[in-house]
């Protein structure tokens, strides 16, 4: 075989290598992942009540009807002391607030801070963002609330929630 044949047969082959090959395509292939991410609860609330006792009908949202909402926060092995309060039950408006409603037609429950007495709006969108201190969440208060219009008759009333806390 002459020297010129064998460059003929090679460049046969390389151009057969060449033509029979394809250029990589790309492919896309849609990866799930599904992970569990574990995180100690922040803290277990009890103990939260408030018992009115005897309250007028005409002193209903009057300031001295105030009480503290009494609860416990135990916060041991939390990862953040940012925390988040919220409250949940069946809510009702009164004078445009949303606030907890009662047995009573008309009739609800204000929550509050203690301190500069802003509104804690009842309900499953609204938190309250704390910083824990100690042991200690946002001091709470209730007021009896019901609308300017509305003529309550004597009886008992009351009123159920949750309180839930959680990370910010």
């Amino acid at each position: 075989m002459t020297m010129l044949t064998r460059w003929k047969i090679l460049v046969l082959l390389c151009g057969g290598f060449v033509t029979g090959t394809e250029a990589a395509g790309t492919k896309t292939v849609q990866l799930e992942l599904h992970l569990v991410v574990t995180q100690p609860p922040p803290c277990t609330v009890g103990g939260a009540s408030v018992e009115f006792g005897d309250v007028l009908t005409t002193k209903v949202g009057d300031v001295s009807q105030t009480k503290p909402v009494g609860y416990s926060l135990n916060c041991d092995g939390r990862a953040s002391d940012y925390l988040k309060l919220q409250i949940q039950g069946t809510t009702t408006t009164i004078s445009g607030e949303q606030v907890l409603q009662t047995s009573v037609q008309g009739l609800g429950i204000r929550i509050q801070q203690a301190g500069n007495k802003q509104l804690v709006p009842v309900g499953i969108t609204d938190w309250l963002n704390f910083t824990l201190s100690g042991s200690n969440g946002p001091e709470l208060e209730a007021v009896p609330v019901k609308e300017p219009t509305t003529q309550l008759a004597g009886g008992d009333f009351n009123a159920s929630a949750t309180l839930v806390v959680d990370y910010q």
